[in-house]
Order: structure tokens, then sequence, then C-alpha cells
């Protein structure tokens, strides 16, 4: 076969699929736009329009929120993944039938969907308990997944906060990460609590802390070793997950109610994109762009970017109370923070999303632990090879768990 003939039927092959991955990337990402109603460059849950599945194929965080830029950029790496290189060497007649191999192959993830750049396949598990009550607004329920023991032993816990900026969220995000977990032998639970339309901080950071004391307080129940128990989350919940592992313990013995009588440790934390803190003058100090700014804080702490000259003291007692970095002490649980993008300032310049998940909030927070000898360790992305890393995030925290719970 000559070369101009094998590259006239590559040519053949590959040009009607790339049209139409072309041709469908197009509708997509205008479909996207049109989503975005109020033009801040991302959708929420209930902004999206699609299927519910292909929202959550497309969170690669599972923090309730799509980036346009990302959606964009994911679909146009699956375009040029079948297109390849056509500038390469001639194809010969032996190699056609792997190239129609390959051909098929990449048209299949274009239709599926990229798995690695989702972060790996992900699978909804249906809780053992739904929706279980620990306090009484109705955003006060959690949700259970059990793991099979050997002889009925108590196994350790991972607890899982959802993010969404405080405002919005749900604890069944949590269900599409509950399976690694699960399956090598630690329990899991998912939670909700109440946003900032329900009330301002601190009642979100209140209310996970107690969710922690109820599971201790009926650990038995659910065949929970209390005195290994993690907890972590994404964006928002993880800061929330950081605020009760660095704060002092809010067991009160003397309660009368058995609950608040428990412990709030902790013995590891995993973090998704985590904010360390929610001070806009620190953000702004050590946060390139605009992040400092962002009205998820304003509502959280009920306060205007306008008016910040006239927040009182107490508001700033607040503000810094609840960050998690003011909280970091020597006895603190080792953690482990996760970030998708790179740790380049200009990441955070793009837009005011990219700054708030920044991974200098971790690698601020990761200088102070390493100072007081806390275990840290905080992840970017910088190459193809961090990236497969993120991608399979999973497997490196439930190993990083098992060797904090000892388990074998």
């Amino acid at each position: 076969m000559t070369t101009r003939f094998a590259i006239a039927i590559f040519g053949t092959l590959v040009l009607p699929i790339m049209l139409l991955a072309q041709s469908g990337t197009d509708r997509f990402i205008t479909r996207m736009k049109n989503d975005d109603i109020n033009g801040d460059g991302k959708l929420t849950r209930s902004e999206f329009t699609g299927p519910q599945r292909l929202f959550d194929q497309l969170d690669e965080d599972g923090d309730g929120v799509l980036l346009l830029s990302d959606v964009a950029a994911q679909k146009l790496k699956n375009l040029r993944a079948i297109a390849g290189d056509q500038s390469g060497p001639a194809i010969g007649s032996a190699d056609r039938q792997r190239m129609m191999e390959t051909i098929q192959s990449r048209a299949a993830n274009l239709r599926q969907g990229d798995a690695a750049m989702r972060g790996g396949q992900r699978e909804r598990r249906d809780p053992d308990h739904r929706d279980v009550r620990y306090g009484e607004h109705e955003r006060h329920v959690l949700d259970v997944y059990l793991a099979k023991t050997e002889n009925n032993e108590p196994a350790p816990c991972m607890i899982w906060i959802h993010g969404g900026g405080f405002r919005r969220g749900d604890k069944s995000e949590g269900s599409l990460f509950a399976r690694p977990f699960v399956e090598n032998g630690i329990h899991y639970v998912t939670l909700n609590y109440r946003l900032s339309q329900h009330a301002i901080a601190p009642a979100c950071f209140h209310d996970c802390a107690h969710a922690v004391q109820f599971l201790r307080q009926n650990a038995e129940k659910w065949n929970i070793d209390k005195s290994r128990i993690a907890i972590g989350g994404g964006s928002a919940g993880a800061g929330l997950a950081q605020w009760i592992a660095y704060s002092p313990d809010r067991a009160d013995p003397t309660a009368a109610d058995p609950m608040l009588r428990q412990s709030t440790r902790v013995s590891a934390v995993v973090l998704l994109n985590a904010q360390t803190s929610y001070d806009f003058r620190w953000i702004k100090k050590h946060i390139p762009g605009d992040a400092w700014m962002g009205d998820g804080l304003q509502q959280l702490f009920g306060y205007t970017i306008e008016d910040t000259d006239k927040i009182e003291d107490e508001q700033f007692r607040t503000i810094q109370e609840c960050s998690p970095i003011t909280h970091l002490s020597e006895d603190d649980p080792p953690s482990v923070f996760y970030y998708r993008r790179s740790k380049d300032p200009e990441i955070a310049m793009q837009n005011a999303m990219d700054g708030i998940h920044h991974p200098f909030f971790g690698l601020e927070l990761k200088k102070r632990a390493d100072e007081l000898g806390v275990p840290c360790e905080v992840f970017t992305v910088e190459t193809t090879k961090d990236r497969l890393f993120y991608n399979r995030r999973w497997d490196h925290a439930v190993a990083f768990l098992k060797k904090h719970f000892e388990m074998d």
C-alpha cells in the first residue's frame, strides 16, 4: 500500500469521526453556555439542564460546580486524541488493523467520555442507612455506608462532607466516593448541614461537629470503632472537616445530653481543593486574584465586600474562629490535600473560582504543619503524571487511611 493511499484511507476513516465529534462538542459547549444564565463561567446542579448522570461524570471533584473552561478543555482533548498526529511516518498495510482498532477505541472514548479525565469511573452506591437524623433541622441528616468486617469486629469510619460554597450541595454527592472505602473495610458516612441561607456561620461548623458526636454516640449500632474515625470533604466540606480536625475537642463532660459528651477528635483528614482560611484579609494576602471577594464567604459570614470597613470585631472573631489554619496545633491528626490545579500563581488569577480552590491554601497550611511537626501532604497537578495521580486519588486516600488506622 502506498503512503498516499494509506493516508487517504486513514483520513476517510477519521474525518467523519472528527466532524461528528467537533459538531457534538460545539453543540455541547453551546448548551452549557446557554445554561450559564448569570454568565459566571460555572454551572451548578440546578442550572445544568442535561442528565444528572452526565453532571456527575463531569464534576471531577464532586463539589457540585462545573467550570465551563474545564469542560470545554476536556471535550477538545478527547477530540484531539481522536484526530491524532497525521504528520508522522507512513502507515503500512500491516498496521491497518491496529489503526482501525485505535480509531474505534478512541471514538468509543469520545462517546462515553474520557474516564481518566473524570477522575476514574464512579458508581453510586446506595447507603445502608439513609437520612438518619442527628439534629432537629431538616438538613441534620446523614447516610451510612457499611463495610463488611471479619467476625463482626468494629471497623474504622470515614466521614465525608459535601462542598458547594456553603450555599448548595447534598450528602448524596458523596455516594460517588463510597465504594473505595467500604470495599477496603472502612465504614463511610456522608452528611448534610445547614447552608448559609438557613443560618450564617458558625452554624454549619457546629452542625458537622455534632454529627461526629452523634456517630460516636451510635458507634455500637453501626459497628464503628470510635477510636478510628477520619474526616474529609471537598471545597466548603474540606474547610468544615479541617475545622473539626484542628479545633480543640468539643466534648462537654458535664452536658446533660450524652451525645454532647462525645469527642470530636479524629484520626486523619482527607481533603479536595480545600480552603484553609475564610478571612478575606488572609486570602487577599496569600491568594492572587479576586478570590477574597467571593460572594459565598460574604453570605456565610453576613457581610458585603463593599462594607468591609464596617465589619465589627465580633464578626472578625467569628471569621477567624471558623478558619481552620487558626487552630492548627502540634497534636492534630495527619492531613492529605489533593488539588486539581497547578500551584502556578497565574491559575489563581484566571477567575475567582480557580483562586478559591488554589493549592496555595494547602501549601500555606503545610508550612505551619511542618513547623509544628504535624504530618501534612499536598498534591498538585503540574504534569501529566500528576494528573493521573489525581485521577486515582481515592486509591491513595484509602492507603493513607489504612496506614493511620493501622489496618493490616
